[in-house]
């Protein structure tokens, strides 16, 4: 009969040998599996949206590659080596794309599992550049449409650009090139425009979210008279941030025009498409502002000139007015004098006539009763008054000694 405690030490002891003759370290197993996910899998294409990217100063790309489904989210991390990267750079570039958060792409590589960390990945070796754009253009019509149906596709181009828009409010990460050339073109205008920054990230994580806050937060600054949202130059698919529908719609319900200077000479986003007005840089979109302050100071110019022009031919109106008008006086006053010298002449002349010294002269004389009235009439006079006749050279005194009526009185 077998001792049961022989037993069970014996069976343990089998036990034991067996797994420890069975077996593997961590890296064997981890190398095994990735011998397995090779030799089952070899290379695959596989599809997601890009979620978190780092890209550190060793040249290697680390991303994840995202599916939701109704919220439930299934990750892989994907490792992008240099040197494949740069292998792959070339057709990127020819198709204006990278690797960014917030795209999808479809990819092609192997499975495995990272023996530093344990961690389940892919190595990527390729991607479809068509995939990712053909996606992009599908979700820019889509947004566009449903802006178009809610009535927002062109709402802020309806908005009113003051006439001399010196406040603005820029959108754009501080620092940064595109910040540096907006500015140094506004200054160089020589006009005081006021500045009120946002500063946010303008591609990766979260970039879309903070730029449609920072429009939204400019639009309630009551000092704020136009929006500016810029970034520098980029791929296609750094651009995303502009194609999304956050910010396409924080632009189009914008109370106050948008101006945008994305950087990208090829294509508009759909940023741009919403915007009062799209411009290819941040310094054209700086520079559509300088004029828009400069075509009104060129309209009060116009005005000014225009109303200078209508007084000084008014001016010159009034005094050809004025000095007709003196000449018509000078020449009225000329006449006007001339008749009445005439007139004085005439009625000096005609005085004179009545002169009893001129009269006298001509042989008249005038008698005067003793009263020293004049007499007019024979009946004036009595027989044995004294009378004073005078002639012109003096007077004569007499006695009345006869008096004999006319015969015209008769």
């Amino acid at each position: 009969m077998t001792d049961f405690a022989d037993a069970t030490e014996y069976t343990a002891d089998v036990s034991i040998n067996h797994v420890a003759d069975s077996a593997q370290s961590v890296s064997e197993l981890i190398d095994a599996i990735n011998a397995v996910l090779t030799r089952e899998f070899r290379e695959v294409w596989v599809y997601g949206e890009v979620g978190k990217v780092s890209q550190p100063s060793s040249g290697h790309v680390y991303f994840d590659l995202v599916e939701d489904n109704d919220g439930e989210k299934h990750v892989i991390s994907v490792k992008l080596w240099r040197g494949v990267r740069q292998r792959l750079m070339p057709k990127m570039k020819q198709h204006d794309m990278d690797v960014v958060s917030g795209i999808k792409v479809r990819i092609r590589g192997t499975p495995d599992v990272y023996g530093a960390t344990g961690q389940f990945g892919f190595k990527m070796s390729d991607i479809d550049p068509r995939f990712t754009l053909g996606d992009l253009a599908a979700q820019r019509d889509e947004i566009i449409a449903r802006l178009k149906n809610e009535g927002l596709y062109d709402r802020n181009r309806r908005t009113t650009l003051p006439l001399v828009p010196i406040s603005i409010g820029v959108v754009t990460s501080k620092g940064s090139a595109a910040h540096a050339d907006f500015m140094k073109t506004l200054k160089e205008s020589g006009i005081g425009f006021t500045v009120t920054l946002c500063d946010v990230r303008v591609q990766g994580d979260g970039a879309a979210e903070q730029v449609a806050a920072a429009i939204t937060l400019l639009d309630g600054q009551p000092n704020v008279e136009l929006v500016a949202v810029i970034r520098g130059g980029g791929s296609r698919t750094d651009l995303a941030t502009f194609d999304n529908e956050a910010v396409a719609r924080a632009i189009s319900v914008c109370s106050k025009p948008v101006f945008t200077g994305i950087g990208h000479d090829i294509d508009k986003s759909i940023a741009d498409e919403v915007a009062y007005s799209w411009n290819k840089t941040p310094t054209a979109c700086a520079v559509a502002i300088v004029e828009k302050v400069n075509d009104f100071v060129r309209q009060v110019d116009t005005a000014a000139q225009r109303i200078a022009t209508v007084v000084l031919a008014a001016l010159a109106n009034s005094e050809r007015r004025v000095a007709n008008a003196v000449g018509r006086l000078r020449t009225l006053r000329t006449t006007a004098l001339e008749a009445a010298t005439s007139r004085i002449k005439l009625l000096a002349s005609e005085i004179a006539g009545f002169d009893p010294v001129v009269l006298m002269r001509r042989g008249w004389s005038i008698t005067y009763s003793a009263e020293g009235k004049v007499l007019k009439s024979v009946t004036h006079a009595k027989l044995g008054d004294d009378v004073t006749t005078r002639v012109a050279d003096g007077t004569i005194v007499s006695t009345v000694v006869v008096t004999t009526p006319s015969r015209t009185n008769e």
